[in-house]
């Protein structure tokens, strides 16, 4: 039955309305990606030499300053480690890029879920009523949320370096996902009491759909532009949890 949802999330991704808004928000986040880099090295001449001597020869070694570590200065004295190491940076540091734009651009499309939400529930759910939360209690939610999803992340960079458990790198980022995925449907939908009820009796379905959705999102630029189709799949989820336990009540 979840693959026909799953088929029926991607149509409706492609409905006008979702996907002009889906344009919308990577435009801004781009703006402000852009405006960001520009601004921090004073202009993109400045962030062109910077890339060139990033990728120069003799700049190749990011970790010739920490040769004083007996066993950084034994790895970078060996090609084949020393190669290994540069690949490791280049990629960790391209994860981290990646996961700031995808935060960025999960906020900005956040501020337009409410549009997705009720164009589902106009076509799907008209007898559903949205309830959703307060300023107050959003605020709160999200200071908490980065300030755990930051925490994690320092807690795990040490074992990046560690081959099978620098996979963990990427819990900060599901945790914050699955969050801020959740949170900004239910909070439209749901009250407080609604929005308990469905994250915990049904917190193995969730969590399931918000990892598969966490899988694609993990595809370079793919898993940014269908952010939309992630809100379309849960918002049918809790939509019809929602439903359920206000039958039952």
């Amino acid at each position: 039955m979840d693959t026909n949802l799953i088929v029926q999330s991607l149509r409706d991704f492609f409905s006008p309305k979702i996907f002009m808004t889906s344009v919308y928000s990577l435009l801004i986040t781009l703006f402000i990606a852009f405006g960001s880099l520009y601004f921090a090295f004073d202009g993109f001449s400045a962030l062109r030499d910077e890339f060139f001597l990033f990728i120069d020869g003799e700049s190749w070694l990011f970790l010739e300053g920490l040769k004083e570590n007996f066993i950084i200065d034994f790895l970078i004295k060996h090609a084949i480690f020393s190669i290994i190491l540069n690949f490791l940076f280049l990629l960790g540091f391209g994860l981290v890029i990646y996961y700031i734009f995808f935060m960025i651009y999960s906020f900005v499309i956040g501020l337009f879920t409410g549009v997705v939400v009720s164009e589902i529930k106009n076509k799907y759910y008209e007898n559903t009523v949205l309830n959703g939360f307060g300023v107050g209690a959003t605020i709160w939610f999200y200071i908490k949320t980065v300030l755990i999803t930051v925490g994690l992340f320092l807690l795990l960079v040490p074992l990046y370096f560690i081959p099978v458990f620098n996979l963990l790198i990427f819990l900060p980022m599901y945790y914050f996902f699955h969050r801020t995925l959740t949170f900004d449907v239910s909070s439209i939908v749901n009250t407080k009491e609604e929005y308990e009820a469905i994250t915990s009796k049904n917190w193995t379905g969730l969590k399931i759909r918000t990892f598969i959705c966490f899988l694609i999102a993990l595809v370079p630029i793919v898993g940014i532009v269908l952010y939309p189709f992630y809100i379309i799949y849960i918002s049918h989820f809790v939509l019809t949890e929602t439903n359920k336990i206000r039958a039952m009540s």
